[in-house]
């Protein structure tokens, strides 16, 4: 009952597979279609593999810009909070400590200074400190200061408009509304009063790692720019209208030229200084933490533990020098990965021989990967091939998978017909087909055409080491032989078929015919049988005939003319 079923199963799915042709190369497409619009839509499947392959080509790319020399960190690092512990204690120090460094710095005349630290409370111990830090704030005409956007969800509990912040603008061709938001600003009266403000929040990917930093935040219809834009627009750098930027990154962490606080800050302390007294001339000095205490670690492509503060600086660099990286809209990504999809589909569906794509598939691939790499090292353009090659590559191994499949049930189409059969008579007409001492590719296109011309037989030929299969020994002592055959009723004609599958030979390989390396020949025998199994016995006679002959023995063959 079991074996029955089977066979009904194989004779129909046979049936279909022949039914559809190389049409369900274009049915598979149609379904990769819609899955690639519902992942970009909903699943963010391609997107997960897009930021790794991002990550690999940056971790190992030939050449990456050289840090912007201008671009300093003063670090309030391990070093620094040990050597001022005994003065100033454990972080956070006294304001009057960040006053007297800015001071220093303000004298030599550096284009800005930028806080990469949250002045989130005053100092109600050291109201004094807070004074005097004031005062040097509302002297200086360099410093930046952050402000942090909090989560949206807690937007009316605060009493934070936007159009109360500098520097907030309503965005072009949106409708603004004065709608509260919830923000963290600095708490010195003297920041918020020269309106150099700028977010400092980023937000990592799904896997955590920072990849991308905005130029702006969106609240309501308006643009809240973040510090690396402020920077920028004090320095008179064009930015794009874009919300956000693919980080051009530097480097390792520490490719910046770094500085420990506690050296500098004691060097501007001492009546003659030791240190160049026009250090910080022309320079954008970045104050922030690499200290593990302090909890400013993040993720970045290049590395899994990267200063916060060092990403801050890259941004800052990229928004100064205009190099950060540009990358494809979603819609071109898209159109073409399913154009890459659609042109192997119509491909195959045309030439019904996947074969052909083994090495065509391989140099599209390895092209799409040396152009991404490319432009990521060259130019200032990340062209993400990601997605076509990751969606083309499960499109080809599962045309492959189909391709095998189908022909295997194809080739079986007839031995299912005969199992159940207690008894039976038939005609087994072969056809032989040597290919002597091969050139490259050779075998493999006429093992190709053979299945393409076996695929579309009207008389339902197969190959022959399907029929009984694994013939073992035989199949090693004739592997220069290919053996088609067809079964039929007594009285039919195979002929016709024959001399088909033989003209689509001799057109594939006229080299080979020409030269007299391929040979084809045609025989034949009468199959009876009383038991299920019995019709084997016979068929291996058959076979064992038409191998026997050595050479294809087209002079006795009935239909070679």
């Amino acid at each position: 009952m079991l074996q029955r079923l089977r066979n009904r199963w194989g004779q129909a799915s046979a049936r279909l597979i022949r039914r559809m042709g190389p049409r369900s190369y274009l049915w598979l497409a149609a379904l990769f279609s819609v899955f690639i619009l519902v992942d970009s839509s909903a699943l963010h499947l391609i997107s997960t593999m897009e930021n790794r392959v991002f990550d690999l080509l940056i971790r190992y790319r030939l050449r990456a810009p050289a840090p912007d020399p201008d671009i300093v960190i003063v670090d309030i690092d391990e070093r620094s909070l040990a050597a001022m512990a005994k003065e100033y204690g454990r972080w956070p120090w006294p304001n009057q400590v960040l006053g007297e460094f800015v001071a220093g710095v303000e004298k030599q005349a550096p284009k800005a200074i930028v806080f990469d630290i949250l002045f989130s409370d005053p100092d109600v111990a050291r109201p004094q400190s807070d004074a005097y830090f004031n005062e040097v704030i509302a002297a200086s005409r360099h410093s930046f200061f952050p402000m942090l956007r909090l989560n949206p969800e807690n937007d009316a509990l605060s009493q934070i408009r936007p159009s109360l912040l500098p520097g907030v603008t309503p965005l072009p061709g949106r409708t603004s509304e004065d709608r509260t938001l919830a923000i963290i600003l600095p708490q010195v009266p003297a920041a918020l009063a020269n309106g150099r403000l700028g977010t400092h929040n980023v937000e990592p990917d799904k896997d955590s790692v920072i990849r991308r930093y905005p130029f702006y935040l969106e609240h309501a219809g308006w643009r809240i720019p973040s510090l690396p834009t402020r920077i920028a627009e004090s320095l008179d750098k064009p930015l794009p209208a874009q919300r956000e930027f693919l980080i051009n990154w530097r480097g390792k962490p520490f490719t910046y030229r770094y500085l420990s606080f506690a050296d500098v800050y004691r060097d501007f302390l001492r009546k003659h200084g030791e240190r160049p007294a026009d250090e910080f001339a022309g320079k954008i000095v970045v104050i922030g933490s690499t200290a593990p205490s302090l909890f400013d670690i993040k993720a970045s492509p290049t590395a899994k533990i990267f200063p916060g503060v060092e990403i801050l600086a890259t941004a800052i660099d990229n928004a100064k020098n205009g190099d950060w990286l540009r990358w494809q809209p979603t819609w071109l990504t898209l159109s073409m990965s399913l154009a890459f999809v659609w042109g192997m589909a119509i491909a195959l569906t045309r030439l019904a021989r996947i074969e052909v794509f083994d090495t065509a598939f391989t140099v599209l691939q390895v092209s799409f990967v040396a152009t991404s790499y490319a432009t990521l090292n060259w130019s200032t353009y990340y062209l993400d091939m990601s997605a076509p090659i990751t969606l083309g590559l499960i499109y080809f191994s599962a045309a492959r998978i189909y391709a095998n499949l189908s022909q295997y049930r194809l080739a079986n189409t007839m031995r299912y017909s005969f199992h159940g059969r207690a008894s039976g008579v038939c005609r087994m007409d072969t056809l032989t087909i040597r290919l002597n001492r091969p050139h490259r590719g050779e075998r493999r296109r006429l093992k190709s055409a053979i299945n393409q011309l076996v695929a579309s037989s009207p008389l339902q030929a197969s190959r022959i080491h399907n029929l009984i299969g694994d013939p073992g020994l035989v199949r090693s002592i004739f592997e220069d032989l290919i053996l088609v055959y067809w079964l039929v009723d007594q009285g039919d004609d195979s002929g016709d078929d024959i001399r088909r599958i033989e003209a689509g030979v001799r057109q594939t390989l006229p080299r080979a015919l020409a030269e007299g390396r391929l040979v084809m020949g045609s025989d034949g025998g009468e199959m009876r049988w009383d038991s299920p199994d019995g019709w084997q016995k016979d068929a291996y006679r058959i076979i064992l005939a038409a191998l026997a002959h050595g050479e294809p023995v087209a002079a006795q063959s009935r239909y070679v003319p």
